[in-house]
């Protein structure tokens, strides 16, 4: 029954996109933005009226609704050291859809200082027969590292498909203040503003840290500092402290801080610099980027990124990147690149992997990262080098405003291992998003992405290549329908 309705409401969709192109040919929209990955606050891109005055007269209340519908199938190896084996036939990873919803208050300031910003949102699954940390909905486990479910209702085990948790939760619940023209503070919940090392995960929600932070702007130099004790990733309801390490036997790593620096050199070219530390733990983030726009239209940024903790490298890591874009009339094209060093402390068993971020373990925080290539690996192996590239196009010339079309892929190699295939990962996607130009759902896209993911070294997942899995077929269809009230 389950799969009978999962294919009738992905048909539906498709046939509401097919439907919705047909009908609608008036104005244009770009709407790339959530098939592609980069998932926003609810309520971003709807038109806020402007309104005078204070606390209410300036306030803005928005949101959204959206369907997440994805089918995940991953191959196995028939090893049995997790080396060099034979791919299998691949089976079900991820098998979900996924309702969200989202309210989004911002106020206005009293008298000028102060105000206050509130995000709520709910999740529930309509079907989900697979792994149950696919982040849409939230994972009944307790954090990132113990991942226990103790008794929780319907929970038959960390890793059962049941082992989600339909309900709502708060994005954002912060004071915000304004102190003459050059300074900005936060406090409460929030996700980071001001220039820092600090990111945050991001759902159809973004990850939430409690703490505070403090902005000033003088000139062309923006400067940014934030303590933050807890981060709470948008699939989990609850927050909870820093560690070091993974699993339950990581350590407490106290408070996060983080110093930041904006320079905007003239119109074109911008430096972007951050570091940040732990009060506790070892572990130090830092980065450097540069970002330019050429006189002939290319943006262009040279990027370095540094993840320093004796707990997970022999020595410091490091990921070096380059970012590239510009638009050729309807055609956009991206070409990308990084090379990341990352020697695993433990060198007997796996080679290491850069993500950056003030924890190791994956929902502990994020970083303030630019890289998002949308090919399922992080191709972030000590060693490895790796290529993207993206080409997509408007058709609102050929009497399809709304629509963009797309192809994308990544090659990346250089990672090693001895006793090991070396490790060679590809992967191609191709997408399409139309935004709807009038009716019921004007303003709402939709978005279709399908991803094929090959691992040519035949080990097992996260064996040998500690960030590493087998091949992939990906395939996420999404709707996502604004709405503004005030």
């Amino acid at each position: 029954m389950k799969s009978v309705f999962k294919r009738t409401v992905l048909g539906a969709a498709v046939s509401s996109m097919l439907l919705g192109m047909a009908a609608y040919s008036t104005g244009a929209m770009a709407a790339d933005d959530v098939a592609s990955g980069d998932t926003s606050i609810a309520g971003e891109g709807v038109v806020e009226k402007p309104y005078e005055g204070g606390f209410f007269e300036d306030a803005a209340i928005n949101g959204a609704i959206n369907f997440w519908m994805r089918d995940r199938t991953r191959a196995g190896t028939n090893t049995t050291d997790g080396r060099n084996g034979k791919d299998t036939a691949k089976n079900t990873n991820l098998d979900h859809g996924t309702i969200y919803a989202a309210l989004d208050f911002k106020s206005g300031y009293i008298g000028d200082v102060a105000g206050i910003d509130l995000n709520v949102y709910t999740t529930f699954d309509m079907w989900n027969n697979g792994s149950p940390d696919h982040e849409m909905n939230f994972w009944n486990v307790n954090n990132p590292y113990d991942t226990d479910p103790g008794t929780r209702t319907g929970c038959t085990g960390t890793w059962d498909s049941s082992c989600t948790d339909n309900g709502g939760a708060f994005q954002t619940a912060a004071a915000k203040f304004k102190f003459g023209e050059h300074i900005t503070a936060r406090g409460g919940y929030f996700q980071p503003s001001v220039p820092s090392t600090l990111g945050v995960n991001w759902s159809y929600a973004a990850g939430t840290y409690e703490g505070g932070e403090a902005g000033a702007t003088f000139g062309p130099v923006k400067l940014g500092f934030a303590f933050v004790d807890k981060y709470r990733a948008p699939w989990y309801k609850k927050q909870y402290n820093f560690r070091t390490g993974t699993g339950h036997t990581a350590k407490n790593a106290g408070n996060i801080y983080s110093l930041g620096m904006r320079y905007s050199i003239n119109d074109a070219m911008l430096l972007d610099v951050a570091y940040a530390g732990m009060t506790e733990g070892d572990r130090k983030n830092a980065h450097v980027k540069f970002k330019w726009t050429t006189d002939g239209g290319w943006y262009v940024s040279p990027q370095v990124y540094v993840v320093d903790d004796d707990n997970q490298y022999d020595k410091t890591a490091f990921q070096l990147a380059f970012l590239s874009a510009k638009s050729f009339g309807q055609y956009n094209l991206r070409l990308e690149s990084t090379y990341t060093s990352a020697d695993s402390e433990d060198t007997r068993h796996n080679v290491g992997n850069l993500a950056y971020r003030m924890t190791e373990a994956y929902g502990g925080s994020n970083g303030a990262y630019d890289i998002w290539w949308n090919n399922r690996s992080d191709f972030n192996h000590d060693g490895e080098l790796g290529f993207f590239g993206e080409l997509k196009r408007d058709l609102s010339d050929l009497g399809a405003p709304g629509l963009t079309v797309g192809l994308n892929g990544v090659y990346a190699f250089g990672a090693e291992y001895e006793g090991s295939d070396d490790l060679v990962e590809y992967s191609g996607s191709a997408f399409a998003n139309y935004a709807i130009q009038s009716g019921a759902l004007e303003g709402a896209t939709f978005g279709i992405y399908y991803t094929h993911y090959v691992n040519d070294s035949n080990t097992a997942d996260w064996v040998v290549y500690s960030n590493g899995f087998n091949d992939e077929n990906d395939l996420k269809v999404t709707l996502t329908v604004p709405f503004g009230i005030k």
